[in-house]
């Protein structure tokens, strides 16, 4: 015991000192996704369970339904029997007769009795029909006469039931239902179900008759659909059985009253069994049709569920777990691999359970930082010279009167196939190597030399690759390799740069974006290669960061640098936009300006200097929206500058787009949230006598002011103000919004549109229109 003990303790402090380590997070990882399957199989079997119980407990709704059904019907039957018996005038005459009987009272007696006979064989539902003449004392059967004493000795309501209340229950003024009662057999009381229905007399206190009809109780339940092992009663509010299946019940399992809802299901436990019964009432008589079945039985379906899905979840943890546990350690051999094998080489020992990650991170350093210690000066100028030839290289800037191939023997470069193709790795985020508290140049350093030695091994499975570092950002590899058709090619260097940049993002967090050449022939051909990739680098402004770019999808025209559909912003396009700005329209504006983009930068390929060109376009576009609405006084007009410095901080058109959405929201928010400044009643008078008077050539600001009995220039600085442009601008532009509809429209010449808006001078007009559009009337009629 005490051993056992040992042990366990010593298993948990080995569970705790592992819970640092990369194979405990991957274990939980592993974990954790296998009890998605079980979660599943426990919400599956809940949603079954439910969808069976319905199933089971509609089925036997469903025969409890058929069964009252059929028994309602039988009494409908009875009744509308007994309406007819009662309408019949043979039976409606003898309620006069009295206690003297005549013999012409005798013959009735003897057509009665053949009357109820036919009644009775037209239904074999009944056992007999009684007819009792309060007048006369006298009750009719069809094979015999008698009296009340004598129906007392053959009929009750009760076994020990008192003559006197069998007479009271007759005298009643009125009689209409059914009852549970008992009928002499054999010097035995058997139970049966009878219906009554009292028969009134036509003259006035003249005591009426009362019809009894005996029904065959062992008929009620005839067609019934038993289930297996299941029973079947009829239970009235006295709790007594009216009729039932199977084994004779002596007292019920379930009470009327615990049947308080119309239909529904109890689960109950008698005589040490359990029951499960479902219920329901009849409309005619409120007895209840109860079926019963042993809970075993009821459940028998659910608990197949229940198995089944404790078997699926067993499977589930036997399975997953055998495979958790093959991943785990199929997925750990290369960490742990690589982490014996720099203890090894470095000299370090593990601390198991420590993270593999900081030791890999810290031996790598401590390695490379005695490397360099023991070998520095020799290690520093090689591979100085080395990187600043490869440098050289892949720029074109080598010396001509060097041959290549003593340079590649002075610096131990070897090219022995003839295809050559270059790969450009540029950081996007340092990860783990980005940290505030320690050395970034050390850090930086350490990340390049680690992705260089990465995709140097990467390749050098089935190439050779030289790895240099460009810039603080951006490395490249020189891959050697056979000539091959571009569809071989372009796979080779794909699979090396995914498997790079998935092994970098996997280990240091580090994302990359990849840009691959196509191949060139011999040498020489590198600083070609050396290009393509750099334009294919470029081209992540537009299909964004973190994948791979080859250079064969980017050059599938002989121009890359012209766009297929050429730039799309007309100046129509560009009012239509500062149109909607100055009006406030945000989601007409981002509609209209995705729109833009969408013409242009998604066509591929196309070139990143010219979706520049177009965000840059678009924010000019703003630019002159904040000019034109810019009101005096209001200190929170968005700051243009400061939205072009962040637009030249995007390195992507997602970015550029991103800030160009921001702008469009600052600039609307603001239309929107001072039109109050911008709507003033004087303002709106002026401005509607401009729009009435703009094509007369006098129109001017001394005009206005005698037309509003105000000086011209308090006029002018209150519009200046209120409108937050000026007068004589706002004259203007009317005139000029005039004017160019009726260039677009071409029916006059310019000239005539000239006197048309008020300038008597068509020198006038060419030079404002000119100031305020950019260009001529005449070019903006060819343009539209």
């Amino acid at each position: 015991m005490a051993q056992t003990r040992n042990r366990w303790t010593i298993y948990l402090k080995q569970l705790r000192h592992k819970n640092r380590s990369v194979y405990m997070t991957w274990m939980l990882s592993y974990v954790s996704v296998l009890l998605v399957p079980i979660l599943i199989s426990g919400v599956i079997y809940g949603a079954t369970l439910n969808v069976v119980k319905a199933e089971i407990n509609r089925a036997n709704q469903s025969i409890l339904l058929q069964m009252e059904q059929a028994i309602d019907s039988q009494f409908k039957g009875i009744e509308n029997l007994s309406l007819e018996v009662s309408l019949n005038r043979r039976i409606a005459a003898f309620i006069s007769a009295d206690t003297n009987l005549s013999d012409s009272d005798h013959y009735d007696i003897y057509q009665i009795t053949k009357d109820l006979r036919v009644y009775e064989i037209a239904n074999d539902f009944l056992e007999g029909i009684y007819i009792y003449y309060k007048n006369s004392d006298t009750v009719i059967a069809r094979n015999n006469r008698m009296n009340i004493e004598a129906l007392y000795d053959h009929i009750r309501l009760e076994e020990h039931m008192p003559f006197q209340s069998l007479r009271e229950y007759f005298d009643r003024w009125y009689i209409k239902g059914y009852h549970s009662v008992v009928v002499s057999e054999e010097n035995e009381w058997r139970p049966t179900v009878m219906y009554a229905q009292n028969v009134n007399s036509t003259i006035m206190n003249q005591p009426g008759a009362v019809l009894l009809f005996m029904i065959d109780r062992s008929k009620l339940l005839e067609q019934a659909s038993v289930p297996e092992k299941g029973t079947i009663f009829i239970l009235d509010e006295d709790n007594r059985f009216i009729a039932s299946t199977g084994e004779s019940l002596s007292e019920p399992a379930l009470l009327y009253g615990d049947m308080s809802e119309e239909s529904g299901q109890l689960e109950i436990e008698t005589a040490g069994r359990r029951l499960v019964a479902s219920y329901t009432t009849s409309s005619i008589t409120g007895w209840k049709y109860v079926m019963t079945l042993p809970a075993n039985v009821y459940h028998q379906k659910m608990n197949v569920v229940e198995q089944l899905t404790i078997a699926s979840i067993l499977l589930c943890l036997i399975v997953g777990g055998g495979v958790t546990y093959w991943l785990l350690k199929r997925n750990y051999l290369p960490i742990h691999a690589l982490i014996q094998s720099l203890s090894f080489k470095a000299g370090f020992t593990f601390d198991r359970g420590s993270n593999e990650y900081s030791f890999l991170e810290q031996a790598l350093s401590s390695t490379f930082h005695e490397k360099e210690e023991l070998h520095y000066k020799l290690n520093q100028h090689n591979n100085t010279l080395r990187s600043h030839f490869l440098q050289r290289l892949l720029k074109g800037q080598l010396d001509s009167h060097i041959p290549l191939h003593e340079s590649f023997s002075a610096y131990d470069l070897r090219f022995p196939l003839g295809g050559f193709s270059v790969i450009l790795l540029r950081i996007e985020h340092f990860g783990k190597f980005h940290r505030k508290e320690e050395d970034q140049v050390h850090n930086k350093r350490l990340l390049h030399f680690l992705i260089a030695n990465v995709v140097e091994e990467v390749a050098r499975k089935s190439v050779n690759a030289y790895a240099v570092e460009l810039d603080q950002e951006l490395l490249a590899c020189i891959v050697n390799h056979q000539l091959a058709s571009p569809t071989e090619q372009r796979g080779e260097l794909g699979h090396i740069a995914e498997e790079t940049m998935s092994f970098i993002s996997n280990h240091a967090h580090v994302q990359l974006t990849a840009a691959i050449s196509a191949q060139q022939e011999g040498e020489y051909g590198i600083f070609q290669a050396f290009q393509e990739a750099i334009e294919a680098m470029e081209y992540r402004i537009i299909v964004g960061s973190g994948g791979v770019i080859h250079y064969g999808d980017l050059s599938g025209n002989d121009n890359l640098m012209a766009a297929p559909g050429g730039y799309f912003y007309p100046l129509k396009a560009e009012q239509q936009l500062i149109v909607m700005v100055r009006e406030g329209q945000l989601d007409k504006a981002k509609a209209f300006v995705g729109e833009i983009i969408q013409k242009n930068v998604t066509t591929e390929p196309f070139p990143f200097h010219t979706a520049k060109c177009l965000i840059f376009d678009l924010m000019a576009t703003l630019q002159k929206v904040i000019g034109e609405i810019r009101i005096a006084g209001k200190p929170d007009m968005p700051d243009g500058v400061r939205a072009i410095e962040r637009l030249m901080q995007c390195q992507t058109v997602g970015e550029m787009r991103s800030q160009l959405y921001d702008m469009l929201e600052l600039l609307c928010g603001y239309v929107n949230n001072n039109r109050e400044y911008c709507s003033n009643p004087l303002i709106d008078k002026v401005m509607k006598y401009v729009n009435e008077y703009y094509q007369d050539e006098n129109l001017n600001i001394s005009m206005i002011g005698e037309a509003f009995s105000m000086t011209p220039s308090y006029v002018s600085k209150l519009f200046k103000e209120l409108a937050g442009e000026s007068l004589l601008d706002y004259i203007n532009k009317t005139r000029l919004a005039q004017a160019k509809l009726l260039l677009i429209s071409g029916k006059y010449t310019v000239s005539e549109i000239s006197l048309k808006v008020g300038y008597n001078d068509v020198n006038t007009f060419h030079r404002i229109f000119k100031k305020f559009e950019g260009i001529t009337p005449g070019r903006y009629r060819e343009v539209k």
